[in-house]
């Protein structure tokens, strides 16, 4: 358990820091501590809520296994081929997750550096987005990890490169493909009828190429006894505080910030899954994830505009609280947090 506590006070005494570090030396740093997190998350030993899926079913994958072509035409295509290279040839399961945490983190830290207060926006992501989902949920996690790369090159004009980083994380979970459509959102200027009728081709595009496996997660988590989690509901009302702030400060944000109408939107998602997720809390929750980045950039970007060196204290203080709070919380009363405990990692077994 220490190390997860260790994960979230390292990058909270960067936060409270009253020593300015150079901009060279905090990059570096930001660097190293990704490294950290990639051996965390990469060699992590039977830790995550899907942990013995992995290895038990692994996708049929075993050593010695024929790669068949027909694995390509079941989802996943990339993390059924990193899996099969690293059964036959690597380490395994840990080889599998040590190369999907280089493209999460590589993706997260990319992302928090972007931030006009990066030790922070990766504190809040500590909690939930890289010990609960980068931990427990590898492919989700790694198709997240492509999105943040993705959502600089959007946020810089780049429009090109994030959808084909979206494209690449779908390879690895194909929930990721609704972001299209938030992308699309994003870059429209006026929202016509030929644009509607286009957005509307692209979803029934995405949902006839994954039919069965959107009717599979449909049936998982909305059609059984798996669709109920109080913990989930914790998570998104999360996303919807945030999404509060944002709207509060948001003509200050728009002076500032020219990508502001894509937290928008992300901001307004996040006000529509707060009500659904009460009668679908764990489908939900799987497709709030992929809003989580509005946390790393609401957070950070508010902390600036606090013109008040004591109010802008006490706002970093709450959010560091809240967050401590959150992971205390999940890890000693989480329905599903025994998963997680006692962290084990492959290099001191």
């Amino acid at each position: 358990m220490i190390v997860y506590w260790m994960m979230l006070i390292f990058p909270a005494l960067f936060v409270l820091s009253a020593v300015k570090v150079d901009q060279n030396l905090n990059r570096v740093m930001l660097w190293l501590f990704g490294i950290v997190l990639v051996i965390l998350i990469g060699w992590r030993s039977e830790v995550g809520g899907d942990w013995i899926r992995y290895v038990d079913t692994a996708y049929g994958i075993q050593k010695g296994y024929d790669f068949d072509y027909l694995v390509f035409f079941k989802g996943d295509l990339a993390y059924r081929f990193i899996h099969w290279v690293s059964v036959n040839h690597l380490n395994g399961i840990y080889s599998t997750n040590l190369i999907c945490a280089v493209f999460f983190v590589a993706g997260l830290i990319r992302f928090s550096r972007t931030m006009p207060t990066p030790w922070l926006a990766l504190f809040v992501s500590i909690q939930f987005l890289v010990i609960a989902v980068a931990m427990g949920y590898t492919r989700q996690a790694t198709a997240i990890g492509f999105l943040m790369w993705g959502l600089v090159d959007l946020a810089n004009g780049k429009n090109t490169r994030f959808f084909v980083s979206v494209i690449f994380g779908s390879f690895f979970h194909y929930t990721v493909l609704i972001m299209l459509v938030i992308g699309s959102l994003y870059l429209v200027k006026k929202y016509t009828f030929n644009y509607l009728f286009l957005l509307l081709l692209l979803i029934f595009t995405v949902y006839v190429f994954f039919i069965d496996s959107i009717e599979n997660m449909i049936y998982y988590y909305i059609t059984i006894k798996y669709h109920h989690s109080g913990g989930a509901i914790v998570r998104v009302f999360m996303n919807f505080s945030v999404a509060m702030i944002f709207f509060v400060y948001r003509k200050e944000l728009d002076k500032k910030y020219n990508d502001n109408k894509l937290w928008f939107i992300f901001s307004i998602v996040s006000v529509a899954l707060m009500p659904a997720s009460f009668f679908y809390s764990t489908f939900i929750d799987r497709i709030a994830i992929f809003f989580l980045p509005l946390q790393l950039v609401v957070l950070s970007r508010v902390s600036t505009l606090i013109e008040s060196t004591y109010n802008r204290t006490i706002f970093i203080i709450g959010v560091i609280f809240i967050y401590f709070s959150a992971l205390f919380v999940w890890l000693f009363f989480g329905n599903h947090s025994s998963y997680w405990l006692p962290y084990q990692n492959f290099l001191t077994i």
